[in-house]
């Protein structure tokens, strides 16, 4: 068997694994012809420094002909993406209606999956393909691994947990896993990297799903992931052009503004995208904001503006691959625009594929009159279709079935070795930022009764994984769950369990989302005080926005987790017990506490577990 991208050219694999044992193990499945390193696959096409593989004389010529067969609303269907769940569906379900009337009359070109089960996703994939004259186009969003949408697949550490590991072959690593898992799936496109330079503490959105306020480490980071996605054969999307990382608005819920001209933008935002697209970056995701500077017309998202698409990202940064807009169902757009309005501007100002319409019908209605009034020239829409197709050609959707063979996916998805990457990964990325008197690694000598508390949004139960690692190391665990904005109701249990603990372990559980905010609510500060007034060390653990930390700020310890998930909840659990060394390395500023760069080495404890 040929070697695969972990093995080889790469670093190698055993260089990734300290422990003997993590070792050993990963280093039998490399050799042995693991499902990581398929690059044997019939379906892989190689990318040589970063160029696109032309096609064969007669794809192109069949590529022509379908073109020249193809009526002007066929043509406009395939620019449209619709959503997806991988679900049960009865023949008669009203949702599977939709989904096969959007693929079956409407000739969508592709569909974009949301949450669902990994078999019933199989399914629904297998069952759309058989009913789809022209081989569908299937994307994700997957900037966590396969398992931000499909809980049974691989979960990786955010983006700005990856960049503090220092180590860019973990970004490879994880868009190469990612992007194999996505394949067995039937998925051709992930919506990942982050390229957006997160440099705004207030960002609501972007934060952690960044990879650092650097631009140069955006791209470095950004640019491995998409280089081991490729070598997977999936496309990478990078998002969100040109630039969300310094808004302080959700485009999802509103239209934000970047109020920079162009040298602002080309010596900052757009640093990742420009090496990216050096690189060969195959598709970019525009962004739903208004560029108040630089725009065309002041009061349109970048999505609908040609001077952004157009003179900017085809024109100025030679971009000749795919774009796609960010949802349009999202209010940024669906605010001031209708669908078929929102759809006509998205093609005059360049876009090539229309991600998730509000109303489809509407959308196909409104392009197909602006192209036969006039207002939209037949040669805008073969542009689009044209590279829609070839991309299609290229990734072997008319040379081979488009089945997913279900009985091979409990081989290809979450399979040890990849489970063993994300854990190593995970351990990594822990970044401590102050360990005062040396609190860490804990001496379970020294504690008998650890309080654990966890601080949410008042949005969800938190996972508290941590408490169930360390139960057991401790004669007495206990754990509370204060809510924001529920603090008067939560508190008075929790002092108590405070004031009788020797270590108290304050958890924040403040996670990226779809939200006007990501700070706590200003009524948990009288409960924070009960925390840091007492005698007894506070270590203080982030799990989501590192940001979080200034609300902790008088913590002997400051620890980033990145993400409430098991994997990095068991990560912080074993480098607080000293199973594991730590030396992450912050990627953004948090003033006035510290500076990029800043993070604090500690050996490990535990020998016998490395």
């Amino acid at each position: 068997m040929s070697q695969g991208p972990l093995d080889g050219q790469r670093p190698a694999f055993a260089f990734v694994i300290v422990s003997a044992f993590l070792f050993f193990s990963v280093h039998a499945l490399v050799s042995c012809g693991s499902h990581v390193a398929l690059t044997d696959d019939p379906a892989y096409v190689p990318v040589e420094n970063g160029k696109k593989p032309s096609l064969l004389p007669e794809e192109q010529a069949h590529l022509e002909q379908l073109m020249a067969s193809m009526t002007l609303r066929q043509k406009i269907g395939q620019m449209f993406v619709v959503a997806a769940r991988g679900g049960f569906y009865s023949a008669d379900d009203p949702a599977w209606h939709r989904m096969t009337e959007a693929v079956v009359e409407k000739e969508v070109g592709g569909i974009m999956f949301f949450s669902g089960n990994i078999y019933d996703q199989a399914i629904v994939t297998n069952r759309l393909q058989k009913k789809s004259r022209i081989p569908l186009w299937v994307s994700q969003d997957m900037e966590f691994g396969a398992a931000m949408r499909i809980p049974q697949a691989t979960y990786f550490t955010p983006a700005m947990g990856i960049a503090a590991t220092g180590n860019p072959h973990f970004a490879y690593q994880k868009g190469y896993i990612t992007a194999r898992e996505a394949s067995s799936l039937g998925i051709h496109q992930i919506y990942a990297p982050v390229l957006d330079v997160n440099n705004n503490p207030l960002n609501p959105v972007i934060n952690v799903r960044s990879y650092s306020e650097n631009p140069d480490t955006v791209a470095r980071y950004g640019i491995a992931f998409m280089e081991g996605a490729r070598d997977a054969g999936v496309m990478s999307t990078a998002k969100h052009f040109p630039g969300h990382g310094d808004t302080d608005v959700d485009s999802h819920l509103d239209l934000p503004v970047l109020p920079f001209d162009y040298h602002r933008l080309s010596t900052l935002e757009m640093i990742p995208f420009r090496k990216a697209i050096q690189a060969g970056l195959p598709s970019v995701m525009t962004a739903h904001i208004a560029l108040p500077e630089i725009a065309r017309n002041a009061g349109h998202p970048g999505t609908l503006d040609p001077y952004i698409t157009g003179t900017l990202l085809r024109d100025t940064l030679a971009f000749d691959g795919l774009i796609v807009t960010d949802g349009m169902g999202m209010r940024g757009i669906r605010n001031f625009f209708n669908a078929g309005d929102a759809a006509v501007l998205a093609v005059k100002a360049g876009i090539d594929q229309i991600l998730l319409p509000a109303d489809l019908a509407e959308a196909m209605d409104a392009v197909q009159l602006a192209v036969l009034s006039g207002e939209i020239a037949g040669d805008r829409i073969n542009d689009s279709v044209h590279r829609i197709l070839t991309e299609k050609f290229r990734a072997g959707l008319f040379r081979n079935p488009q089945i997913v063979d279900i009985g091979q996916l409990p081989d290809l998805v979450s399979t040890r070795e990849h489970r063993l990457i994300a854990d190593h990964i995970a351990k990594k990325s822990i970044t401590v930022l102050r360990n005062k008197g040396q609190l860490l690694p804990l001496d379970d000598n020294r504690f008998d009764r650890i309080s654990i508390v966890n601080i949410t949004d008042g949005r969800r139960q938190p996972d508290d994984h941590i408490s169930r690692v360390l139960d057991g190391q401790f004669r007495e665990v206990q754990t509370v769950t204060v809510h924001a904005g529920q603090c008067e109701r939560d508190s008075l249990k929790a002092v108590e369990t405070i004031r009788s603990a020797d270590l108290v372990i304050a958890v924040s559980h403040i996670a990226i989302r779809s939200a006007d905010d990501i700070s706590l609510d200003d009524t948990i500060s009288p409960f924070m005080d009960h925390i840091f007034q007492s005698e007894h060390p506070v270590i203080a653990v982030s799990l989501g926005t590192p940001y979080a930390i200034l609300n902790m700020a008088e913590a002997d310890v400051h620890l980033l987790g990145w993400s409430p998930h098991k994997r990095q909840q068991t990560a912080v659990s074993n480098a607080i017990m000293g199973r594991a060394s730590i030396n992450g390395r912050l990627q953004v500023s948090i003033p006035p506490l510290y500076t990029m760069g800043d993070g604090i080495f500690i050996s490990p404890d535990k020998m016998d577990n490395l």
